[in-house]
């Protein structure tokens, strides 16, 4: 699908929350000019993160908490400020770790800056998260956070002593619900948690988030074959993602030390069946997704999760 009408179908199905995204976008500026507003690295955040994001992570927030009756939008608003802030602060330690470039069409903190300083906003974004989750009086909910963080750092070691082995497809399965679908599962999950005194269907809640997320991870790694500079990055940090384990095992046995020619992978790759093969796996999660919030009673932000589901996975016109 094309970017074009990718953005315009995201943008409709949000429309029913714009209110509460435009909130979360004054929340991100407003929340750094106090009391650190003098701080010199506050206005090297607030460029990071005025660079436009999908902000997928609080979109499934504010539907999921309209879905399921939540009305305390100052509780909702700081989950999903919470939510955004450590999304961000693992993206500027991603880069640094893959030696990245550029970050949404923008040179990355450690191009532009060093690592020393990337690393330091970095730290100072999960330092403006602890202090958030400090102000909810709920055990839960900070424990789905530490988790979250807890979780992301095993799929960032794991990924890290990994380098350069074809994992299976299991294996890729669990580093990528800890490296992308614990966050989903921190936000989703403190929603439904909040003032519930009968969380009955929180693994339904928490199973979809994995779910979502791992499908979001795979389908994130099937359009790193169209930017020739991510691919090039993941490959040659020994990061190999689902296509590109689904091609091996099937062309090659497995064994990567048969792989000849490395400058034409990805053109291989491409002309196989393993885009197709992991397209199909991340729809298999998705669905799994949908199904987990049969619960949830039929109304507009239900169908919206469902049809944003659905336009991730590229499904939107078959359900």
């Amino acid at each position: 699908m094309a970017d074009s009408v990718f953005s315009k179908q995201y943008k409709e199905i949000l429309s029913i929350i714009k209110s509460d995204i435009d909130s979360l976008e004054n929340s991100l500026t407003d929340y750094f000019d106090t009391p650190a507003k003098n701080s010199p690295i506050v206005p090297i955040i607030k460029d990071f993160l005025g660079s436009k994001g999908k902000k997928i992570r609080p979109a499934l927030i504010f539907l999921f908490a309209k879905a399921l009756g939540q009305n305390d939008s100052t509780f909702i608003t700081k989950i999903a400020l919470a939510n955004e802030l450590l999304h961000n602060a693992t993206l500027i330690h991603d880069d640094i770790i893959d030696c990245s470039l550029l970050r949404r069409g923008k040179p990355t903190l450690n191009f532009d800056y060093d690592n020393k300083l990337a690393v330091l906003a970095g730290d100072f974004l999960i330092a403006k998260v602890l202090e958030l989750l400090f102000d909810i009086d709920d055990t839960n909910i900070r424990k789905l956070h530490s988790l979250a963080v807890s979780k992301l750092i095993d799929g960032e070691l794991s990924q890290y002593f990994n380098r350069y082995k074809l994992l299976s497809m299991d294996k890729y399965i669990e580093k990528s619900k800890d490296k992308t679908a614990r966050l989903f599962e921190a936000g989703i999950g403190s929603v439904y948690l909040y003032n519930n005194n009968n969380p009955v269907y929180l693994d339904n809640i928490k199973n979809f988030a994995l779910n979502f997320g791992t499908a979001f991870q795979i389908l994130n790694d099937i359009d790193n074959f169209n930017d020739t500079q991510r691919l090039d990055e993941d490959i040659k940090n020994g990061d190999y993602s689902a296509p590109f384990i689904f091609y091996v095992h099937e062309k090659y046995q497995g064994d990567l030390s048969k792989i000849q020619n490395t400058g034409q992978l990805s053109k291989q790759i491409k002309n196989s069946l393993a885009l197709q093969k992991a397209q199909e796996l991340a729809i298999q999660y998705i669905n799994r997704a949908i199904e987990n919030i049969s619960f949830i009673e039929d109304n507009q932000y239900k169908r919206a999760i469902i049809n944003l589901c659905n336009l991730i996975a590229g499904t939107e016109n078959n359900g």
